[in-house]
């Protein structure tokens, strides 16, 4: 097994329209401007920041899966 890896395939890019007040989006390019990155960026890193941090969405997310993978039967192992 090599020890550097090699790297992981950069995740598919959609794109997602969206409405949002004229306030906030004004406040997302000062910030933009603040970083020194793109509207694209941040809000992305927002939305990862409020995944990782709510709490209630986690446990309400593996209750999810845990119900998808009682409901589909599991393939038997092999030996």
């Amino acid at each position: 097994m090599s020890i550097i890896k090699k790297p992981a395939e950069p995740p598919k890019i959609v794109s997602l329209e969206v409405q949002i007040e004229q306030p906030i989006l004004d406040t997302l390019d000062r910030y933009a401007e603040f970083i020194g990155s793109s509207r694209e960026h941040i809000v992305a890193s927002a939305l990862r920041l409020v995944f990782k941090k709510d709490y209630d969405f986690k446990r309400w997310l593996r209750s999810q899966n845990s119900s998808d993978s009682q409901a589909t039967p599991r393939a038997a192992k092999k030996s």
